[in-house]
């Protein structure tokens, strides 16, 4: 069992880093269907556990791929991965980022309408994106 995970892990790495290094590759003018594109080739040929999408994000931050992670979302609902707490404050972190205030109003919206916890750090994240984008 322990040797399935670790190989299951191995596999979501290296799509993580074929992710990521197909990101930069498209450079900061990627549009936003070249970047779904990637994501759907690559995320395509497994399925994607939160724990590995949240890998992703983190990895994308790091690079400041910001564009990159809202589409890794997108894709994620197109796929119908179920939208966890994590994932939405991740998201909403994203959107604080790069000042996406209607998205981080829209995120904060699903997780009211679905019965996600929020909390103070989802709340203040949703807020300091509406800063950001002066609203």
């Amino acid at each position: 069992m322990s040797g399935s995970r670790s190989l299951q892990s191995a596999l979501h790495d290296s799509v993580v880093q074929n992710v990521c290094r197909d990101v930069k590759a498209l450079g900061p003018k990627g549009r936003t269907d070249d970047l779904e594109s990637i994501l759907h080739r690559r995320m395509g040929d497994t399925s994607f556990e939160a724990c590995c999408v949240m890998r992703l994000l983190r990895e994308l931050g790091k690079a400041n791929e910001s564009k990159a992670s809202l589409a890794v979302l997108h894709c994620l609902q197109q796929r119908n991965l179920e939208m966890n707490s994590f994932l939405a404050c991740a998201s909403i972190a994203i959107c604080r980022r790069i000042s996406a205030w209607t998205q981080a109003v829209h995120v904060l919206r699903e997780m009211a309408d679905s019965q996600m916890e929020r909390n103070t750090i989802t709340y203040n994240a949703a807020v300091s994106a509406c800063e950001k984008g002066e609203q």
